[in-house]
């Protein structure tokens, strides 16, 4: 837990967002995972079982004044530069990500739903946050409420890959009575072990979305 506590806020002014290093190397086609190889071939465990997303993709690693940014944010109570970070994330999805994209069709932006006691504790939840300046930057409709979240399930921060994986099971599910957009940007702060994104995907198309493209502000990195 030691890794959870807050550290001294870093810099976040616009300028200094502008400057945070964006993830480099040759990633997964798929789940966008990193790696010294540039061969745009799917890493083995999205060849071995290719996850029900369609493209996973994230903007930073999750080290340095980023991880401080989000850890400060998630669990200091401290700002996050919600709008800068949505600037660089449109320019990412304009650009560099564009053609993950379905061509004429506007993907809506919906944010993993945090547990409700952690909402109720901060009383934000960054992905939605960072959600809705990335929609009004890009123009893309918004929905926070496509998808819900079962409350009782433990943390995800912490554990392991295989208890990440068991401890999302089931855990969300597309709420009823809405229409699931056809083309989702399924927005989350920091991609671990893509246990959430899977978990959230596998709720999304089996209520009907088409295509899903996973975009998270960071990414672990070994």
């Amino acid at each position: 837990m030691r890794d959870l506590l807050p550290s001294p806020s870093p810099d976040l002014s616009p300028a200094a967002v502008a400057r945070w290093p964006v993830l480099r190397g040759g990633e997964c086609p798929r789940c966008g995972a990193i790696s010294q190889t540039s061969a745009p071939s799917p890493c083995a465990l999205c060849a071995a079982s290719p996850p029900p997303f369609d493209a996973a993709r994230s903007l930073f690693p999750y080290a340095g004044d980023v991880r401080a940014a989000i850890v400060a944010a998630k669990y200091g109570g401290k700002p996050f530069p919600a709008g800068a970070v949505a600037l660089r994330l449109h320019d990412a999805v304009a650009c560099r990500w564009n053609d993950l994209f379905p061509d004429g069709c506007p993907p809506t932006v919906v944010p993993v739903p945090i547990h409700p006691w952690k909402y109720l504790r901060r009383g934000f939840n960054l992905p939605a946050r960072v959600g809705a300046c990335l929609a009004r930057c890009a123009g893309f409709p918004f929905d926070p409420a496509a998808l819900s979240r079962r409350p009782g399930s433990a943390s995800q921060a912490g554990l392991p890959g295989i208890r990440r994986r068991q401890n999302v099971e089931g855990v969300f599910s597309a709420r009823r009575g809405r229409t699931v957009p056809p083309a989702i940007l399924l927005l989350d702060d920091v991609y671990t072990t893509g246990a959430t994104a899977v978990a959230c995907s596998r709720a999304l198309k089996s209520a009907g979305a088409e295509s899903i493209v996973v975009v998270t502000i960071a990414r672990t990195v070994s």
